[in-house]
């Protein structure tokens, strides 16, 4: 099933901007669906994911404040860093230093994302827009202004119809 969406932005700042995707037809982006969905019952989690983006915010989008995640040729890193300990998992794209794409995620209870449905399908949609970002920016349709994503940040990804 092919899904549009556009990469909002959320936050803009001197050292990095933060973007999320919204899919057509949602009121929300995916990150604010999972700070919606896992506020109440995991504050604490909720919390430190916030405290890392602060200082992600104050110092750029450094690859030291994520974990790795997806394959070796994708942008997509994991929050919170080893640094500290949730049972959430946050996926994003760090674009560069100065641009960070939020996605979504859940709770980590398998040794890999690959074992969990929910975690691996935040990581593919990731991968699927990393891959048309690259693609644009390779076009030079999207370029990257100080800490801004410019272009038409609307894309359509191939999505897996099971839920």
């Amino acid at each position: 099933m092919k899904r549009n969406l556009l990469i909002e932005l959320l936050e803009t700042g001197e050292k990095v901007s933060l973007y999320s995707p919204r899919f057509e037809g949602e009121e929300y982006t995916e990150f604010e669906k999972f700070l919606l969905e896992f506020r109440d019952s995991h504050t604490h989690d909720i919390q430190v994911l916030v405290r890392r983006l602060s200082i992600i915010k104050q110092n750029g989008a450094e690859d030291r404040y994520f974990r790795y995640e997806g394959v070796m040729n994708d942008r997509v890193m994991g929050l919170p860093s080893h640094i500290d300990t949730s049972e959430l998992r946050l996926y994003c794209l760090n674009i560069s230093r100065k641009v960070l794409i939020l996605g979504s995620g859940g709770i980590k209870t398998t040794k890999t994302y690959e074992e969990d449905t929910r975690l691996h399908k935040c990581v593919q949609t990731l991968q699927k827009i990393d891959i048309e970002i690259k693609h644009k920016e390779k076009l030079q349709i999207v370029t990257i202004t100080g800490t801004q994503l410019v272009g038409p940040l609307t894309f359509t990804i191939e999505e897996d119809d099971e839920e």
